[in-house]
């Protein structure tokens, strides 16, 4: 059975990755059907989703069966697939650290440091976040400035700073003790209060829980 009709009269959820890539693709190339070249493309980014989503499409188009058509649909598909998680996430109420990270699964697959600010209301719902910093591999800066002024814009009671940990080791540096004890006075006085700051990697880790704030 083809995927396509396999897809109609099992459902998506019986498809292994490898045939609702094929679906996408939709044909095959000459001397090679739509599966290989499904198959060729996994094992290219090591079966990974997450990698083929940071693929250029350039990257793409040199898989042996791609072309530039197969490899903007491919681009296309993981561009809706990460808008879909960011509106997926829009306005949900993020009073555990548990939430944030759920929130900011994203971050976790990042080859560089992000340092995100999360704007909540007086209720603790989300009303956007906005990345402040992007650093190098194992590093990043932030000001209490830029946060407070993003802060400011759009009408935040609390913000919820986050940053990512590349190595996968969540436990906070020096610096990030320094930025957290900095972000806290500055919002203490501006009237914006910092609620906590998590750090991602293999887990996470609260600042609040370990009662650092």
């Amino acid at each position: 059975m083809k995927p396509r009709e396999k897809l109609i009269n099992e459902g998506p959820e019986n498809l292994s990755t490898e045939e609702l890539i094929a679906i996408l693709l939709r044909t095959g190339s000459k001397g090679q059907d739509v599966l290989k070249t499904s198959k060729l493309l996994l094992e290219t980014f090591d079966n990974s989703l997450v990698k083929i989503s940071k693929a250029t499409i350039n990257e793409l188009n040199k898989i042996k069966g791609m072309g530039e058509a197969k490899a903007t649909t491919i681009f296309a598909a993981m561009e809706l697939a990460k808008r879909f998680l960011k509106e997926d996430r829009s306005g949900k109420m993020l009073n555990t650290p548990e939430k944030v990270y759920e929130y900011c699964l994203d971050m976790k697959h990042l080859d560089q440091e992000v340092v995100r600010v999360i704007f909540l209301n007086s209720k603790l719902y989300e009303i956007s976040f906005k990345d402040i910093s992007i650093g190098l591999a194992d590093s990043s800066l932030a000001h209490p400035r830029e946060i407070f002024k993003e802060a400011i814009k759009n009408g935040a009671v609390y913000i919820i700073l986050v940053h990512n940990h590349p190595s996968g080791d969540v436990l906070p540096s020096k610096d990030d003790k320094i930025l957290t004890q900095k972000v806290k006075e500055a919002g203490h006085i501006i009237g914006i209060k910092l609620l906590d700051h998590i750090i991602i990697g293999n887990g996470f880790y609260s600042f609040k829980h370990n009662n650092l704030i």
